[in-house]
């Protein structure tokens, strides 16, 4: 059933971010973000621009004042992709930001003409393999899948991938999500579908998000899933009975770009933000917010959360991804039919 997407308006001003247009005021207006962000992260996200948000030391980041108003439209992945399929049929697409869960699709929008240029800062430290080498995207986040238990379901822990194969009650998330279809394509590279088809025997379930992975687990309903790590950092450190593991033999570190649209109705603003998501304190913010991995080297990661460098990550290769997601789809449709909530 297609996830209904959320539209949430907000105002997105940052004192910190200065943009060079000679001659002219500060960028304003409205800005659309096409989003596969979680709903919890645009709301806090909402919350630090109305709120004020300070820093850790007490020191307020933004001030409000003339801005930018941000309007969110939310979903999946593959929503958000099915969203801008079905707009450029019909004339074009109405965002000026996208930004979504990992970079397959923006290889093919790039091809399509579909986003504008972006040029980074040239004192940003961000390093190079998370910029497109032709200036379009950069990357705004870093995610990645691990796996997860219910401690109060299991006294003994999961420390790889296979483990979940042990599991009768495991579920993983479907392919929509772009996190998760990243994570299948590198399982599959490494184990053979078979991963996946033993996975399914076993017992194990599709659910249609990471956030149903995690409500599951922490609920009992599965003892073990895959899930974000972002995710199940936020639910451990809220003391719910969950653990977890970034696997053994590597995870899938996921790079999530932000692109601005070709037919952005507002690029100056749509640069203003994307400028101050990438400024040092941007990035502190978006670490706060959404636990999630910085891209600049001198942001650090969240708290608790190890260093990127300490862990082992499988390859992928997001240009042979984008050809291959309509085989992951029907992969998993052959072993899981309906995902368990699906409605």
């Amino acid at each position: 059933m297609r996830t209904q997407m959320m539209i949430i308006s907000t105002v997105f001003v940052a004192a910190v971010v200065v943009v060079s247009c000679s001659g002219e005021g500060p960028p304003e207006g409205e800005v659309v973000l096409y989003t596969s962000m979680p709903d919890p992260v645009v709301d806090r996200l909402k919350g630090v621009i109305e709120g004020r948000f300070p820093d850790l030391d007490g020191n307020p980041w933004i001030t409000m004042g003339s801005g930018i108003s941000l309007e969110v439209v939310r979903g999946r992945t593959a929503d958000i992709q099915e969203l801008i399929a079905s707009e450029i049929d019909s004339g074009g697409i109405h965002a000026d930001l996208i930004w979504l869960a990992e970079p397959s699709p923006y290889e093919g929008y790039k091809d399509m003409g579909l986003l504008g240029s972006y040029e980074l800062p040239s004192d940003a430290p961000i390093p190079p393999r998370y910029v497109d080498e032709d200036g379009f995207y950069v990357v705004g986040r870093i995610i990645s899948m691990v796996v997860a238990w219910n401690t109060s379901l299991r006294t003994v822990g999961l420390a790889d991938w296979p483990d979940l194969q042990d599991v009768e009650l495991n579920a993983f998330p479907a392919p929509e999500s772009g996190a998760a279809r990243a994570t299948i394509k590198a399982l599959t590279d490494k184990y053979g579908p078979e991963f996946f088809t033993t996975l399914a025997s076993v017992g194990g379930v599709s659910v249609p998000s990471n956030g149903a992975a995690r409500d599951g687990v922490t609920r009992g309903e599965f003892e073990a899933v895959a899930v974000l790590d972002y995710m199940a950092r936020e639910a451990k450190a809220a003391g719910t009975a969950i653990d977890f593991a970034y696997p053994a033999t590597g995870t899938v570190l996921i790079p999530s770009p932000i692109a601005i649209s070709a037919s952005a109705p507002n690029p100056a603003a749509a640069k203003a933000v994307v400028d101050f998501i990438l400024s040092q304190p941007g990035q502190k913010i978006m670490v706060q917010i959404g636990n999630f991995y910085p891209v600049r080297t001198d942001v650090a990661p969240p708290v608790g959360a190890p260093s990127l460098d300490t862990l082992i990550a499988l390859d992928i290769d997001w240009n042979t991804l984008a050809a291959e997601i309509n085989a992951i789809s029907t992969l998993w449709e052959s072993l899981y039919k309906t995902p368990v909530g699906s409605g």
